[in-house]
């Protein structure tokens, strides 16, 4: 069984159901960012798989709100670059995010889950009276294969190539590039239900459900289900990247 970290984070801000499914920024995402990161808005992504490297990965050009990507990283840094951020020696652990508990998603205004996991976790428990998820992040680590000046070089040179909505969104911080990137190896939920008059507690799973659980693959750590599934969980945006667009 994983230890919990001492300096364990548990962020106050619970999202209720009547909200759309963009989550709202908490305490949580407001620290990452004061350490230079941004966060996903919600674990995402497959950091096995190159395509969704391309999609999240260093070099990628992504919509800041919505974090869909507009042109893929290998725009940037060609498939031989995007092979490179993959590798695992160009990755070094990185403890900000290893083992903190955090405020997560919420269910959807429909009554739908936002994260996939959680949609299968749920549905396993025929869970109906929990409004949100804290989520637990295993042991991550920074990919950052690239330079800030080569990729600010990389970016210039690829906006020649550009249409003309990507170099003026950029221009504007509309569009991201992403610079490196956080990954985690695994995600453990936390399922939190209503309490009459307000508030929230920890749903406690009974023998039956853990046991149902355990038999479709899942973990039960600490109260949580851990599901060992490596997501994108936060990325750098490329400082003054609207720069490198020439007008």
């Amino acid at each position: 069984m994983k230890k919990t970290t001492p300096l364990l984070l548990i962020v106050g801000l619970f999202l209720t159901a009547c909200q759309t499914t963009n989550p709202t920024i908490g305490e949580y995402q407001k620290q990452i960012r004061a350490q230079g990161f941004s966060s996903f808005n919600q674990p995402v992504g497959d950091p096995g798989n190159v395509n969704d490297w391309n999609k999240f990965g260093p070099g990628t050009v992504m919509r800041a709100k919505t974090q869909a990507y507009y042109y893929r990283a290998r725009m940037l840094l060609e498939d031989q670059g995007v092979q490179a951020a993959m590798d695992p020696k160009n990755a070094s652990p990185i403890n900000l995010f290893s083992g903190k508990r955090v405020s997560g998603y919420d269910i959807d205004g429909k009554g739908g889950w936002t994260l996939d996991a959680v949609n299968q976790i749920a549905g396993s428990l025929q869970l109906k009276s929990v409004t949100d998820v804290d989520l637990k992040f295993g042991k991550s680590w920074l990919a950052n294969p690239v330079g800030e000046g080569e990729l600010h070089q990389a970016l210039a040179a690829a906006s020649k190539n550009m249409d003309a909505t990507a170099r003026t969104a950029i221009r504007k911080g509309q569009f991201a590039v992403v610079q490196n990137v956080v990954f985690t190896d695994s995600v453990s939920y936390f399922f939190k239900q209503s309490k009459e008059g307000g508030g929230s507690i920890v749903y406690k799973l009974t023998a039956q459900e853990i046991a149902n659980l355990q038999a479709k693959g899942f973990r039960v750590v600490d109260g949580g289900v851990e599901v060992n599934q490596r997501r994108f969980i936060a990325f750098t945006p490329l400082p003054g990247a609207g720069n490198d667009i020439s007008r």
